[in-house]
């Protein structure tokens, strides 16, 4: 274990979270260099749920939709769902280097089942073949697109929430704030799910966890 100076030594890892951060580290190491990424790319679509699986034997509708030759788009919404119904536009996590709109998806959906709910979740463009500002950009584009399409989406434009994990979290943090100040949509909610907001890295505690864990401050 190491220590960090003048910070101490990192705090032990609650027993429940180790054992966890040792299934992850048997594909994601603590921290990542531009040359993992095409791997870390193929093994994380190698692992994703299949469209199959998403739908859940039919009760889920799947559809893509294009937003701009950039940015697409998957709806989800439970079959047969009264509308116009709330709406999440969910932001897939993956460190804005690795992912696509149908990572983490089922998370959603199963709120969409039990709260009666239309998903759409965006792909947006990953660094770092296209750095800041393209992802947040992208994700605000099918944002806007949502809003604009929510009566033919079956969404009442006026529940609808942001939300992500990691750093689709932090993403959605940053849409949320880029609708506020754009004059955009007007947005019930923001559900962020350890969001990925720290641009720095100078804390103590990103000091202490250098090369434990995953995603360290390097």
């Amino acid at each position: 274990m190491t220590t960090s100076t003048p910070y101490g030594p990192p705090p032990a890892f609650d027993p429940e979270a180790a054992a966890m951060l040792d299934v992850i580290a048997e594909h994601v190491p603590p921290s990542i260099r531009p040359d993992m990424i095409p791997a870390m790319r193929e093994g994380m679509g190698a692992r994703l749920l299949s469209d199959d699986e998403l739908c859940q034997d039919g009760r889920i509708e799947l559809a893509d939709r294009r937003v701009s030759d950039q940015v697409s788009v998957v709806v989800g919404r439970p079959t047969g769902l009264r509308t116009p119904a709330p709406g999440i536009y969910w932001i897939h996590g993956g460190g804005m280097v690795v992912g696509t709109n149908r990572v983490g998806l089922d998370e959603p959906l199963a709120w969409a089942l039990e709260l009666g709910l239309v998903v759409v979740s965006v792909e947006y463009r990953l660094a770092p073949e296209h750095p800041h500002p393209v992802p947040v950009d992208d994700c605000y584009a099918g944002l806007l697109w949502t809003h604009e399409h929510a009566a033919e989406l079956g969404i009442d434009p006026s529940r609808l929430v942001v939300a992500g994990g990691s750093a689709g979290g932090g993403l959605s943090a940053a849409v949320a704030l880029m609708a506020r100040d754009r004059g955009g949509p007007r947005l019930t909610g923001q559900l962020l799910v350890a969001p990925m907001l720290d641009d720095r890295n100078e804390t103590p505690s990103t000091h202490q966890m250098k090369g434990l864990g995953v995603w360290d401050r390097t």
